[in-house]
Parts: structure tokens; C-alpha cells; sequence
């Protein structure tokens, strides 16, 4: 599987060596031909949404600090998230986009009790997969496998 996102289908989008990003998908329990796997392999990030104002991190970053593995540390140590949940955006008014694992949905989880509602299995994802999340981040026609 192989996911194109259209608008990011200039050279300067693509990820030029795979070695570190396939450690960190890796360290963080994603398989390589999963939707988020094949993403990541593709696009170098982190890549900003002109439609949401979200930030989408990139797995290893530049600065550690704004990678999705920083990001996920963060929320484990300190909300107790199961190791199936990994951040993929930035802060931005309160709550992230968060990744599961095991079912390839996305979940839209403030610090106001959605979090909480995540860690316990009671919060209804946002979108049902990681294909559909980048037709929301990058506009409905532009993600396609």
C-alpha cells in the first residue's frame, strides 16, 4: 500500500532517507505497510495544514521535541496513555490528533476530560482510518492509496 497525498507530490516533500523513520515507526510499534507506515516513508515532515491549522509531526524530527516520538513520551509519562496511542500533531487549542495502533483511527482528544475518555476506551474516533484524516488535513480530494 502506498499513500499519495497530492499536494505533497513535489520533490521537496519527499523523505530522503527512510533509515530513521523506520527505527521510530519502529520504537513506536507501527508496522512499515500500515497507512501511517507508508505515509511516513514517503513525506518528510513535520507538514502544515493550510486547512485545520494543525501541524502534522514527523516521526523523528529535527527537534526531537516536535516529533511524534517526543510528543507521545510526553503524553504516556505524564496521562498514562496506552502504548497503542501516539500523538501526530501538534498543541493547538488544548488537544492533538491521536493515532491508535491496533485500529488505524484517528481520535480529535482535548485536555478537558477527552483525554481520560481516550485512556479508558470511551472516546469515539473522529475518523476511521489515517487516510481519511489526511483528506481532512490536506483536503478531501488530495489523499488517495
Amino acid at each position: 500500500m502506498q499513500i499519495i497525498v497530492s499536494s505533497l507530490e513535489d520533490a521537496g516533500f519527499f523523505r530522503p532517507d527512510v533509515a530513521a523513520v523506520t527505527a521510530g515507526l519502529t520504537r513506536l510499534g507501527i508496522t512499515a505497510n500500515s497507512q501511517i507506515g507508508s505515509f511516513y516513508l514517503r513525506y518528510d515532515g513535520p507538514l502544515a495544514s493550510e486547512n485545520t491549522g494543525f501541524v502534522l509531526l514527523d516521526v523523528v524530527g529535527a527537534l526531537p521535541q516536535e516529533s511524534i516520538e517526543a510528543s507521545t513520551a510526553l503524553v504516556r509519562s505524564k496521562f498514562g496513555w496506552p502504548k497503542r496511542y501516539v500523538v501526530l500533531t501538534s498543541f493547538l487549542g488544548g488537544g492533538v490528533m491521536v493515532y491508535d495502533i491496533s485500529t488505524e483511527q484517528v481520535y480529535d482528544v482535548d485536555f478537558e476530560g477527552g483525554d481520560a475518555l481516550l485512556k479508558n476506551g470511551q472516546l469515539e474516533p473522529r475518523y476511521p482510518s489515517f487516510l481519511e484524516f489526511l483528506r481532512f488535513l490536506f483536503g478531501e480530494a488530495s489523499a488517495s492509496v
